[in-house]
């Protein structure tokens, strides 16, 4: 855990405390999972309330955090007795209901919205370790896949094995719905899988994740399925064209370079080649214990790279009734350079 960035947004917003009841959050400041309780930061001090159910688990394990156990009114008083007066809360994270029993225990405070992406948008050595294990699962499970695809295999079919072998290799589960297209249904760049069976020549889509104490990794690539097809002339130049624009991309990510010049970079070349209306999303995100966070890597991001940023770089291409392509890696800024942590075989 980085708090440089939570610091600075203390500073800024004049906030006494932030009050959180996001799992994301909680990981994030203590390292341990918890489905239930609430965390407290303040500037110097942090305070994680759980029940029954998890309190001897946060006492022996939690981090950086005094351990309180959460009972009915606990909460209440807690808050009572601190008197905050600007908190922040994570409007992303927050439920209606839990920001107005917020209110009633503290009419007199005032809230600020904060993101919580924000301060958890660089990584330190135990969370780089963390996604770099995420990514190796992955890979190793979609290696396993590959393997296992045969002639008539539904999409649905083919993720569920997908989301087996991530967890057999280690993962706690996806980290998202596998995205599993076969054909045309590649074109569809968030396809749900189908019972659409796979056939030889298709080209195959698979965006795929896996989940690694907590953090996320996030990668898609996208081949044929035996020998193309004569008619897949076109799909086998945009494939070429996807990987060489992402290569590109992925590249040219090093600190200082704007995340929205890591855009251009992949959107210039797909345009210089024809396609630029059917590239039709943002180049990447940021990837954490959410898997999408800060930094946005699109062309309207002002956000300079920085050593310990992780992101994604992913230019696709999308053609209704033929079929698409994306290539997608997760990659750290490193001090100056950068370190694919989905390509291990790259170093």
């Amino acid at each position: 855990m980085l708090k440089e960035e939570l610091i600075k947004i203390f500073d800024e917003l004049q906030l006494d405390a932030i009050i959180s009841e996001a799992p994301q959050t909680r990981l994030w400041y203590n390292g341990i999972q918890t489905s239930d309780g609430y965390i407290v930061i303040e500037k110097e001090k942090a305070f994680l309330l759980v029940d029954n159910r998890y309190i001897e688990y946060a006492t022996k394990n939690a981090k950086n955090v005094e351990v309180i156990l959460l009972e009915a009114n606990t909460l209440s008083a807690f808050l009572k007795k601190k008197s905050y007066k600007t908190i922040g809360i994570e409007e992303d994270y927050l439920t209606v209901k839990t920001f107005e029993q917020f209110k009633k225990m503290l009419p007199k405070a005032t809230f600020k919205n904060i993101l919580a992406h924000q301060f958890r948008i660089k990584k330190d050595a135990e969370e780089i370790e963390k996604i770099q294990e995420a990514c190796l699962i992955s890979l190793q499970a979609f290696e396993e896949l590959k393997k296992l695809l045969e002639e008539g295999m539904s999409e649905l079919e083919a993720s569920n094995k997908l989301g087996y072998l991530m967890r057999l290799f280690g993962a706690e589960k996806e980290s998202f719905e596998s995205i599993v297209a076969f054909g045309s249904n590649a074109a569809e760049p968030h396809h749900h899988p189908t019972n659409r069976k796979l056939v030889d020549g298709d080209i195959v889509k698979i965006d795929f994740g896996a989940q690694f104490e907590g953090f996320a990794s996030d990668i898609t690539r996208t081949f044929f399925f035996g020998k193309p097809k004569p008619s897949s002339e076109e799909l086998i130049s945009v494939l070429n064209i996807v990987s060489e624009a992402q290569k590109l991309g992925r590249e040219a990510v090093k600190p200082g370079i704007k995340a929205s010049e890591i855009d251009k970079i992949c959107r210039d070349y797909i345009e210089s080649k024809g396609y630029g209306k059917f590239f039709t999303h943002s180049t990447g995100h940021g990837v954490g214990i959410d898997v999408h966070e800060l930094p946005r890597v699109n062309k309207n991001s002002d956000v300079i790279l920085e050593e310990g940023m992780i992101i994604t770089v992913e230019p696709g291409i999308y053609i209704e009734g033929l079929g698409g392509a994306r290539i997608e890696d997760t990659i750290l800024v490193t001090a100056d350079s950068s370190k694919v942590l989905s390509r291990p075989e790259d170093y």
